[in-house]
C-alpha cells in the first residue's frame, strides 16, 4: 500500500473512532464511572477477604448455595443447617428464599471460589447506574443524570453492601431501578420481568413490589397497580407459608423478629392496626432509626419526600424498624441497599416536581405583575383580536418565542416602548445534581469506601500470617468447624461449618482463642470450647497467635 493510501486509511480510522466517541460519549462516560465503581467495590471486598475480615455468616452460606446450583444439585448450606440443628443437607431456600442465586452458578464453572461472588456483587451494584441514569435523564437532562448516577455509585448504602461479604441485596438496586425505569418509559414488559425477579431475591421482596403497586395506583395506573399489589402480596404469603416450610423452614421462619407484635404476619398486621401510635413511636425509637432515615434521605437532599415513588421503599423500612433486631436498624450492614436505587430515582423525580412548582409559581407571579401594570380599561392579551395586539404584524423573529433558548421559556419580554424586563429563571436541577454528588463524596470517609484510602486497610492485622498458616494446616476435602473469620478462606476446598458453642463433631476444627468471634456470647467460652475438644480426643495440629487447629484422629 502506498504511503498516501496508508495515511488516508489511518486518518479515516481515527475519524471513525472520534465520530463513534462523539456519538457514544454519554454511554462511554457512564461506562467508565461504572467500571471505576465496580473496581472500587471489588477491591474493598477482596482486600477484606484476604485479610480475614470476611465471615462464614454470610459469605460461606452463599458460596455453598451457589456451588450447589453450579453442580446441578440443591443449594445445600451445611454451615446454616448444622447451626440450626437441621443437618448437613439443609437448603438455603429454607433460610432465605433466594432462588435467584442460581443465575450466578455459571460463574462458578469459570472460577469456583467465594471471591467470584464478591466480584459479581460489585458488578451488579454498579450496573444499577444504567437504569437510574435513564430515569433521571428523562426528567433532568443528560448532565444532571450523569451526576445522579455518580452520586448513586459513591453512595454509602452501596458501599456498605459491597464491604460486608456477599448478600442477595446485590440484585435489588438493579432490578428495582429497571422496574421503575421501564414503567416510567411506558414499556412495562421488562418492568414486570424485573418485578418477578425481585420476588426471587428474598422472601420479603413482595413488600417492595406491593409498594410499587401502590405507587402505580397513586399515579392513575390503577389496573397495573392493583395487579402488582395483589400478586406480590399473594406471592409473599405463598413463599413464607408454603415454599419455605417445604424447604425446611419453621412456619415463622428462622429470622422472625416481631415477638412484641405477634407470632405471624397476620398477627403483626392486626396488632399494628390496633395500636398505630405505638407503631409510629417504634419507627423513631431508639434514636438510631432517626439517624438511619436521615442518612437515607440526605444523599438526595430530602427531595425524595416530594415524590410518591418514595412509597415503594416504605414497606421495607417499616419491616426493619418494627423488628426487635438492633442490627436491622442502623447503617452498618447491607440492609439499606434494598432501597437505595428507589430513593435516588425518587430524589430525581422529587426535584423535577419541585422545578415544575417553581415554574408554575413564577408564571402566576408574572401574570399578576402584568395585570397590575396593564392600563385601566385595556383588555388582556387573550381578549384581543390579532389586529388589536401591539405585536400584530411583527415578524416571527421578533416574537418572544424566537428569543428564547432552544424554543424554551423566554428570558425576557420586550414592551411596546422597547426596554427589556428580564426575569431570572433559576433552575434548581443543576445545583441539586452537583450538590448530591458533593454530599455523596463527603460521606465516603464515614463508610466502607473510606477504607480504600487508608494504607493500614491493605496491610491487615498482625495475626493475618498466623491465620493463613492455620488455613494451610487443614487438608482438602474435609469437614471443618472454622471460626467465623477463617471459614471463607477454606470454603472453596472444604465443607465449612461455623465454629460455635455447640460442637458438630467435625474431624477438623480451626479455633481462635485470642479474639472474640461470633456466635460466642463471651470470650472465655471460646477457650473452654477448645479445652473440651482436647478432652474429647482432639489433638493440636497448629497453635500460633491464638489460632488453634485441632484434628480428631479417625
Amino acid at each position: 500500500m502506498e504511503p498516501a493510501a496508508k495515511t488516508a486509511a489511518v486518518k479515516t480510522a481515527v475519524e471513525a473512532v472520534v465520530d463513534f466517541a462523539r456519538r457514544r460519549r454519554h454511554g462511554l462516560i457512564l461506562g467508565a464511572l461504572m467500571a471505576l465503581a465496580a473496581t472500587a467495590y471489588s477491591t474493598l471486598s477482596l482486600v477484606k477477604f484476604a485479610t480475614f475480615k470476611a465471615s462464614v455468616f454470610d459469605l460461606v452460606i452463599f458460596d455453598q448455595a451457589v456451588r450447589g446450583y453450579a453442580r446441578f444439585g440443591p443449594p445445600a448450606v451445611p454451615s446454616v443447617g448444622m447451626s440450626y440443628g437441621m443437618g448437613m443437607d439443609f437448603l438455603q431456600l429454607g433460610d432465605h428464599f433466594s432462588p435467584i442465586l442460581a443465575v450466578l452458578a455459571p460463574l462458578y464453572w469459570l472460577h469456583d471460589d467465594p471471591r467470584t461472588l464478591l466480584v459479581a456483587q460489585a458488578v451488579l451494584l454498579a450496573l444499577a447506574a444504567i437504569p437510574i441514569r435513564r430515569y433521571a435523564e428523562r426528567r433532568l437532562g443528560t448532565v444532571p443524570a450523569h451526576l445522579v448516577a455518580a452520586a448513586y455509585l459513591v453512595s454509602w448504602p452501596v458501599a456498605q453492601a459491597a464491604g460486608f461479604d456477599f448478600h442477595e441485596a446485590a440484585f435489588v438496586p438493579l432490578l428495582s431501578a429497571i422496574m421503575i425505569e421501564r414503567f416510567d418509559a411506558d414499556r412495562p414488559a421488562w418492568g414486570v420481568v424485573a418485578a418477578a425477579g425481585l420476588l426471587l431475591v428474598k422472601e420479603d421482596m413482595g413488600l417492595l413490589v406491593a409498594g410499587f403497586g401502590v405507587y402505580l395506583l397513586l399515579t392513575r395506573r390503577r389496573l397495573e397497580g392493583a395487579a402488582f399489589v395483589f400478586f406480590s402480596l399473594g406471592a409473599l404469603v405463598m413463599i413464607r407459608g408454603v415454599l419455605m416450610p417445604m424447604a425446611g423452614s419453621p412456619p415463622a421462619g428462622f429470622h422472625w423478629a416481631y415477638g412484641a407484635w405477634g407470632t405471624s404476619l397476620g398477627e403483626v398486621v392486626l396488632a399494628v392496626a390496633r395500636d398505630p401510635a405505638g407503631a409510629l413511636w417504634q419507627m423513631v425509637s431508639p434514636e438510631v432509626k432517626v439517624d438511619t432515615l436521615a442518612f437515607l434521605l440526605w444523599p438526595v437532599l430530602l427531595t425524595a419526600l416530594a415524590s410518591p415513588l418514595t412509597l415503594v421503599a416504605v414497606p421495607l423500612v417499616v419491616e426493619r424498624f418494627l423488628s426487635d433486631r438492633p442490627q436491622w436498624w442502623g447503617t452498618e450492614f447491607q440492609y439499606n441497599a434494598f432501597v437505595v436505587a428507589i430513593l435516588f430515582c425518587a430524589g430525581a423525580d422529587g426535584v423535577h416536581r419541585l422545578r415544575g412548582r417553581l415554574a408554575a409559581r413564577r408564571e402566576r407571579r408574572a401574570g399578576e405583575e402584568e395585570a397590575a401594570e396593564r392600563p385601566e380599561g385595556e383588555m388582556p392579551e387573550a381578549g384581543r383580536t390579532d389586529t388589536e395586539r401591539p405585536e400584530a404584524g411583527r415578524s416571527e423573529a421578533g416574537s418572544p418565542e424566537a428569543g428564547s433558548p432552544e424554543g424554551g421559556t423566554p428570558t425576557g419580554n420586550r414592551s411596546a416602548d422597547g426596554p427589556v424586563n428580564r426575569r431570572v429563571r433559576w433552575d434548581p436541577v443543576p445545583h441539586w445534581a452537583v450538590a448530591i454528588l458533593v454530599v455523596g463524596l463527603t460521606l465516603v470517609p464515614k463508610f466502607a469506601l473510606g477504607n480504600l484510602v487508608e494504607s493500614s486497610f491493605y496491610e491487615g492485622e498482625p495475626h493475618v500470617a498466623a491465620a493463613r498458616e492455620a488455613v494451610a494446616a487443614v487438608p482438602d476435602g474435609v469437614v471443618v468447624e472454622a471460626v467465623n473469620s477463617v471459614g471463607p478462606a477454606l470454603t472453596a476446598r472444604t465443607t465449612v461449618l461455623l465454629w460455635g458453642p455447640q460442637s458438630h463433631n467435625a474431624p477438623w476444627v480451626v479455633a481462635d482463642v485470642a479474639r472474640w468471634s461470633y456466635p460466642f456470647g463471651d470470650f472465655d467460652s471460646q477457650r473452654r470450647r477448645v479445652d473440651e475438644a482436647l478432652v474429647n480426643g482432639y489433638r493440636k495440629v497448629y497453635d500460633r497467635d491464638g489460632y488453634i487447629v485441632l484434628n480428631r484422629p479417625s
